[in-house]
């Protein structure tokens, strides 16, 4: 289920560049494989689709709250360190 969302979700972002143009930017009498934003446009899809489907989606809720809870302990550090230094460089 989650790879066939993954395949829709690219398939709907390759349009959207499509009908912007982004991809298709190159000069008409120059074919699409050859230009660069042709290829690196591809390249830069395939990889997306890639990474996206060996993400494992069922413990993606597990792995965000624990994330979560080691960014919190970051940031306790940083605004002790910041307070610490507030006092020395005011004193």
């Amino acid at each position: 289920m989650a790879g066939r969302l993954v395949v829709l979700a690219l398939l709907g972002l390759g349009g959207f560049f499509a009908l912007r143009g982004h991809i298709f930017e190159a000069a008409p009498s120059e074919p699409a494989a050859s230009s660069t934003m042709g290829w690196l446009g591809g390249l830069l899809l395939g990889l997306a689709a890639s990474w996206l489907y060996r993400l494992e989606w069922s413990v993606l809720g597990e792995r965000l709250g624990l994330w979560a809870k080691v960014q919190r302990r970051r940031l306790g550090w940083i605004a002790l360190g910041s307070l610490c230094a507030a006092i020395l460089m005011y004193f």
